[in-house]
C-alpha cells in the first residue's frame, strides 16, 4: 500500500470487477491565472465510457472521487468550494449539491462520501460551524434527511452492505484532548449509538452480526443487532492500523509503518497482519 504526492502528474487507478475510475491530477500551477487539470475517465470492463475534465485555478485543491463499481455512479467532491457533483453510468453529470451556500471557500472543511447502490450519504463539516452533518440522498438527488453529529469536524463515513446503517465519524479538539465519536445512524436518520473512537474504516462480518470499527490506533468490535461495543484492542506494532477485514470467525487487521522521504512524501511500509478471534 503506497501513497504518493507529486506536483506534476499523479495517476490513481481504482480497479473493480465492472466499473472503475481512472483519475489524473495534472498540476504544477503556482500563480494567478494558471490552472491545473483534473481528468476522470469512467471505464466499464476495460472499455472507456466517458471522460470528465476540469480546469482548476492554481489555489483550488483537486476533488476527491468515489465510485460504485456495480452501478457506475460516481461522485466528485470539492470541499474547498463546498459542493459535490454526481455522475451516472454514462459519465454524465446528473445533479450537484452545494452544502455551503453563501460561505467563503475554506481549506478547513470536509465533504466525504458513502456511495451505495440506491442512496448516497455525505458527511460535511466546516471549522466555522458547530456540528458536522450527515445528509442522505437518493441517487437521483432527492434529499431524504439530515442528521447532526456530536462534534464539529467530520472524518469518515461508511454504509453497511445492505445500506441500512451509516457509520459517521466526528471529532473536536479542546485543551489538547480529542473528543471523538463513531455515530451509528439508522435508515430514519436517528443516531442509535455513539462509539468512542476516531472512525477511520469499518469492516462488516459476512454473517452481518459484527462490525469492526478502526481508527489508526485501535479496533472496536460492535454488535450489528444492538450497536453496542463488544470488545476493543489497541494496535500491536509501532505503525498504524491501515485496514481490517473479516475472514470467517477471525478479524484480520493490517498495521503499517509510515515512512517520510527526503522530499516530504510519505508512504506505508512493512505491513503486519494480525488475526483476532471475534
Amino acid at each position: 500500500m503506497k501513497k504518493i504526492f507529486a506536483s506534476v502528474l499523479i495517476i490513481v487507478s481504482l480497479s473493480y470487477s465492472q466499473y472503475s475510475l481512472n483519475v489524473e491530477r495534472i498540476g504544477g500551477a503556482a500563480h494567478f491565472g494558471e490552472d491545473n487539470t483534473f481528468r476522470a475517465t469512467l471505464v466499464y470492463n476495460g472499455k472507456t465510457i466517458n471522460t470528465v475534465e476540469q480546469k482548476l485555478p492554481f489555489d483550488v485543491p483537486f476533488p476527491a472521487s468515489y465510485i460504485n463499481e456495480t452501478t457506475g455512479i460516481f461522485v466528485l467532491s470539492f470541499p474547498f468550494d463546498g459542493f459535490v457533483e454526481v455522475y451516472n453510468a454514462n459519465g454524465e453529470k446528473i445533479w450537484e449539491q452545494n452544502f455551503f451556500k453563501e460561505m467563503e471557500p475554506n481549506y478547513e472543511r470536509t465533504i466525504t462520501v458513502a456511495l451505495g447502490n440506491s442512496v448516497i450519504a455525505f458527511l460535511t463539516s466546516d471549522v466555522t460551524l458547530p456540528n458536522a452533518l450527515v445528509h442522505r440522498f437518493a441517487v437521483d438527488g432527492a434529499k431524504q434527511w439530515e442528521t447532526v453529529l456530536p462534534y464539529s469536524m467530520g472524518y469518515e463515513i461508511a454504509f453497511s452492505p445492505e445500506e441500512q446503517t451509516i457509520i459517521a465519524g466526528s471529532y473536536f479538539v479542546s485543551n489538547d484532548k480529542v473528543h471523538q465519536s463513531a455515530s451509528m445512524i439508522n435508515t430514519k436518520g436517528v443516531i442509535d449509538e455513539n462509539i468512542d473512537i476516531l472512525f477511520r474504516k469499518a469492516a462488516f462480518s459476512e454473517d452481518g452480526k459484527f462490525i469492526a470499527i478502526s481508527s489508526d490506533r485501535e479496533v472496536v468490535v460492535v454488535s450489528s443487532e444492538t450497536n453496542k461495543e463488544l470488545s476493543r484492542t489497541a494496535k500491536q506494532t509501532n505503525g498504524i492500523i491501515t485496514d481490517a477485514i473479516w475472514n470467517g470467525e477471525n478479524l484480520i487487521v493490517q498495521e503499517c509503518n509510515v515512512v517520510t522521504s527526503k522530499k516530504e512524501r510519505f508512504y506505508y511500509s512493512s505491513p503486519t497482519f494480525i488475526s483476532y478471534s471475534r
